[in-house]
């Protein structure tokens, strides 16, 4: 898996002028900058939405039927896209994946993604309720409802810390 720093080395020439890209610290970050045309290349986070849907103590998790992560277990969820907030990005994330209309109750907190070989993410993750079945995306292959005390030992990005966070504050919230 790349790291964020590794994920710079992608980027060699400016997709302004197509000179080459020097990597530099700027406002002591490392990016890469052209010094032909002025382009930064600013490696930031991508926003991404998760929930912890809960029904009686326990978590619906997903199995991911491709890369990355294939056959771990995570939350529903996915990208925030543009002009999209959290909340409106995490109920449609949770339909296109599950076929659920939920009901968001809190965030339970963000958490930085750095093992995605896709970049490095910004994880906003609610819990929730759903009422209905479950019609699962091609994204996963299974989805199962587990105990915070019998999680499935392969599961993804961060999701395991923000459920043992969701587990240890639940009694607040209810």
């Amino acid at each position: 898996m790349q790291n964020a720093t590794d994920q710079l080395e992608i980027y060699k020439y400016c997709p302004n002028c197509k000179y080459a890209l020097i990597s530099q610290t700027i406002e002591n970050e490392e990016v890469k900058k052209c010094n032909n045309c002025g382009f930064i290349f600013w490696n930031k986070s991508k926003p991404v939405v998760s929930i912890l849907i809960h029904d009686n103590g326990e978590i619906l998790m997903l199995q991911r039927a491709n890369e990355p992560f294939k056959n771990y277990w995570v939350l529903p969820g996915g990208f925030i896209k543009l002009k999209e907030t959290a909340e409106i990005a995490i109920k449609r994330e949770a339909k296109e994946e599950t076929g659920l209309d939920i009901n968001i109750e809190r965030i339970i907190g963000t958490y930085l993604i750095d093992d995605d070989p896709r970049g490095t993410h910004l994880d906003i993750i609610f819990s929730g309720t759903v009422k209905g079945g479950i019609l699962l995306s091609q994204e996963d292959k299974k989805w199962q409802y587990f105990s915070t005390n019998a999680l499935p030992e392969k599961i993804a990005y961060k999701h395991r810390d923000a459920i043992n966070d969701w587990a240890d504050n639940r009694d607040q919230h209810q």
